[in-house]
């Protein structure tokens, strides 16, 4: 068996134990959503693409645009050559963190540790190229590649000269490989440090733990977030717990719930509901006027881990907009599916639902009226929505439970202006969609039964 730090692997003395795969897929995504959270927070013009842009159509032009004939995207030294790397190290700790024989290895010659990093360095390779062109990355939201742009000087840029300021559309290399190789490189320094500077002060100063722990998770910023998306202290050593704490959670309880009523909950269900919504819509005296429009409909979900849910619902209210525009007309068939996470308790549930979908009208126009043209052919037109709510539930029974929902759903209307055509000129090129998109926030309300079974 073999020592709490030493370099060995999993203590096969206590059967075996497996990797951990919904942790790694969790805890990746909870870390690209610190990232794109962040992203989302301190890019104006992210903000703008988001809310006002095609998503797939600018994702499929960003990643037409994309030149991989160079090294360097444009970003600063601190961002390519320090924050990538972290980056790297971030997704790295992350796999190394649900593998049962890598958590627990300490920086040595050993095969087994090289062999941890390494496979840990492929980890990082697939998270950071999701990062730049995948569907969660910078060329998906943000748009990276769709527009050029001068380095380190405001649009517009006075000083610029044709021919000789260089402009780019933040693509090259760089990232793909300074994420995964310099992240590994930057992991394998944490533990270096953490054994040879952290180890050695806890053991000079033992009675000292708060300062021993604040210095071990200062010296490793990367672990200590990796830690972090595991609902872990930033000091946290899976060696430190070395055979206690020999086996890996199967989940990750982000919110503390009554662990019975979780376990023997039933997995599925039905909600069967009567609901209504405030859209504006038109009538034979008002335009795009906000009412409250009645319906009904049926969500399903299915428990995926202890702490999430999959998460459905399809509503229908009829003759919502009795007139056509180009934005409403006819009535409403909405879809939403997503996630939901939350408390439960034996009797009670409180849980949190994010869902994109669809919201489609069966008798609008199917472009948007010209003025002096003639009437517009009227068909099905169909918005994009993200609905956001908060179920709370009474149950009854344990196959039987009344519910009552509180959410708003924002849908995204197409504006009929449209941008100017052609791509613009040096240095401000701009291949994104010419098109323009308005959303609005509306109120939902929902009341029905819950049948689980």
């Amino acid at each position: 068996m073999n020592r709490p730090g030493s370099s060995g692997g999993g203590d096969s003395e206590y059967g075996p134990q497996r990797y951990n795969v919904k942790g790694l897929l969790w805890q990746s995504l909870a870390f690209t959503g610190v990232e794109d959270t962040y992203r989302l927070f301190t890019d104006s013009y992210m903000r703008h693409l988001i809310a006002d842009g095609p998503y797939w159509h600018n994702y499929i032009a960003s990643m037409g645009q994309w030149h991989m004939n160079r090294w360097n995207d444009g970003d600063s030294f601190l961002v390519d050559d320090i924050g990538h790397p972290m980056q790297g190290a971030v997704s790295a700790f992350i796999e190394i963190q649900n593998s049962p024989s890598q958590r627990v290895l300490r920086i040595s010659k050993t095969k087994a540790y090289w062999d941890s990093r390494f496979k840990a360095m492929l980890w990082a390779t697939v998270f950071s190229t999701q990062q730049k062109i995948g569907p969660l990355g910078e060329a998906a939201l943000g748009s990276a590649g769709g527009y050029t742009y001068v380095q380190n000087c405001q649009f517009p840029c006075k000083s610029y000269i044709p021919g000789v300021t260089k402009y780019t559309n933040n693509t090259g290399w760089t990232d793909f490989i300074m994420t995964p190789v310099g992240g590994t490189a930057w992991s394998v320094m944490e533990d270096f440090l953490d054994r040879e500077i952290s180890d050695r002060v806890q053991e000079r100063f033992p009675h000292h733990m708060v300062f021993d722990n604040i210095l071990r998770a200062s010296l490793n910023p990367s672990r200590t977030m990796a830690n972090l998306m595991r609902w872990r202290t930033p000091w946290y050593r899976d060696w430190a717990h070395y055979p206690v704490n020999r086996h890996i959670t199967p989940g990750i309880h982000f919110i503390p719930s009554d662990e019975y009523a979780l376990r023997h909950a039933p997995r599925y269900e039905l909600f069967l509901h009567y609901n209504a919504i405030s859209l504006p819509v038109n009538t034979s005296t008002c335009t795009y006027c906000r009412r409250m429009i009645p319906g009904y409909g049926v969500g399903f979900a299915a428990r995926m881990a202890r702490w999430v849910d999959f998460d459905s619902d399809v509503d229908y209210q009829p003759n919502a907009s009795p007139l056509p525009s180009d934005r409403a007309g006819g009535s409403i068939l909405m879809g939403t599916f997503g996630l939901r996470t939350g408390l439960q308790y034996t009797h009670y549930a409180l849980k949190v639902a994010l869902r994109p979908g669809f919201l489609s009208y069966s008798h609008a126009y199917e472009t948007s009226p010209v003025a002096g043209g003639p009437t517009p052919d009227i068909g099905r037109i169909t918005h994009f929505v993200t609905a956001l709510a908060i179920n709370a539930d009474y149950d009854v029974s344990r196959h039987f439970a009344l519910r009552a929902v509180l959410g708003n759903t924002p849908v995204r209307y197409r504006e009929p202006h449209v941008g100017a055509p052609g791509d613009g000129t040096a240095p401000y090129f701009n291949y994104l969609s010419h098109e323009a998109f308005l959303t609005n926030e509306n109120w939902t309300y929902q009341t029905g039964v819950v049948v689980r079974f």
